[in-house]
């Protein structure tokens, strides 16, 4: 019931302990319609949105939202509780949960991509 709650929770542990005292989201608030990005993240003066699923699936209705809006960001990162994979054509990388304090640590896993 609380997994993904939890799984955020890890996630904001992380990128506080790794980053410092803020954190980032994204929010748009339209007409009977709400759409929320859990995290951002910069590197190399890049915005990175981030979102986080306790489970192997689940929408990413909000994600395609903000790097349909904001062309820049070059990708969407999506943590969960699966395995590493791209989707290039939707500009997306999906890591583990586990693997957040390499996304904080000077970014190696957005450095690969």
């Amino acid at each position: 019931m609380y997994r993904g709650k939890l799984a955020e929770q890890f996630v904001a542990q992380e990128l506080l302990a790794w980053r410092g005292s803020d954190l980032f989201y994204w929010s748009r608030e339209a007409r009977s319609s709400t759409a929320e990005v859990d995290y951002l993240t910069v590197f190399e003066g890049n915005i990175y949105p981030i979102e986080v699923k306790s489970g192997a699936g689940g929408s990413l209705r909000s994600l395609h939202l903000m790097l349909e809006k904001y062309p820049n960001c070059p990708r969407g990162l999506v943590l969960y509780g699966g395995p590493h994979h791209d989707r290039p054509e939707q500009r997306l990388t999906f890591l583990p949960l586990y693997s957040v304090s390499t996304i904080c640590d000077k970014q190696p896993a957005l450095m690969s991509l």
